[in-house]
């Protein structure tokens, strides 16, 4: 069986191949028919010049290159986009300061004092209280001498001081915290009521010194101020002696020193 082989010259024919090029033996160029099987077209449409699919290609291969360039430039990285999600709802961004954590950055409640601490706070306002029992004593002695009128007078002013002092040691004994003392609210509940007793009684003595100004020496009367003074003193007895059945136990846990409704 015999092949039949085209022989002559080649060249390069640019509409050979469907126009995409081609070389041609120069026996065909008349036919314009490529060397070799050109591609069927499919049906119901026209083949496409191999030229321009691969212009197509290209093209396409050209735009995915420019897109994803764009896309890295304008992607934040990662830095940037945690800024962006840094602010908080209101609109501004919620940074701490340097050097503190985020509970450091807020306010804080103040610590609370131990149980020596509040317990000694409470002894300091006793020994206040201690240092104005004598002059209430002389003062009401004052009187009840009579020596002049100057002198009950002076005692009359002295029982007001006194009141005034009793009064100021109570809004110095509600402001202390107590809580971690046993049954500490009860102990200054007692005490307060205790204290304004004695102030209440330390006014009324000091009206009785107002109603015998000018008595004699030794017939001083007992006025109602007088009886009044007496009933309040009875009053803040029995109040500190509930005090100091509660402070005791504590002042002793605290080595705090053992005091009695004298001194107080």
């Amino acid at each position: 069986m015999s092949e039949n082989h085209s022989t002559g010259p080649m060249r390069w024919d640019e509409h050979a191949r469907g126009g995409a090029g081609g070389w041609v033996r120069e026996s065909d160029a008349g036919t314009g028919e490529p060397e070799g099987p050109s591609p069927e077209p499919g049906p119901g449409r026209p083949a496409l010049p191999r030229k321009h699919l691969l212009l197509m290609v290209g093209g396409g291969l050209v735009v995915a290159a420019v897109i994803l360039a764009v896309a890295h430039v304008v992607r934040p990285s990662d830095s940037e986009a945690g800024h962006a999600a840094g602010p908080s709802s209101s609109g501004s961004p919620s940074r701490a300061l340097p050097g503190t954590t985020a509970s450091e950055s807020g306010p804080s409640d103040p610590p609370t004092a131990s149980g020596e601490e509040q317990a000694t706070a409470v002894d300091a306002l006793l020994e206040r209280s201690e240092s104005d029992r004598q002059q209430v004593i002389d003062a009401v002695n004052a009187v009840e001498a009579c020596v002049s009128d100057d002198s009950v007078d002076t005692a009359g002013q002295a029982l007001d001081d006194a009141a005034v002092r009793r009064e100021s040691l109570i809004t110095d004994l509600a402001a202390l915290d107590v809580g971690a003392l046993p049954s500490g609210s009860l102990a200054t509940d007692s005490l307060r009521t205790g204290w304004q007793h004695s102030a209440d009684a330390d006014r009324a003595f000091a009206e009785w010194a107002d109603d015998v100004r000018g008595c004699s020496p030794g017939a001083v009367p007992h006025t109602s101020s007088y009886e009044k003074g007496v009933r309040s003193s009875e009053l803040a007895t029995s109040s500190k002696e509930e005090f100091l059945t509660l402070w005791k136990p504590i002042a002793a846990d605290h080595w705090l020193p053992d005091r009695d409704t004298a001194e107080l």
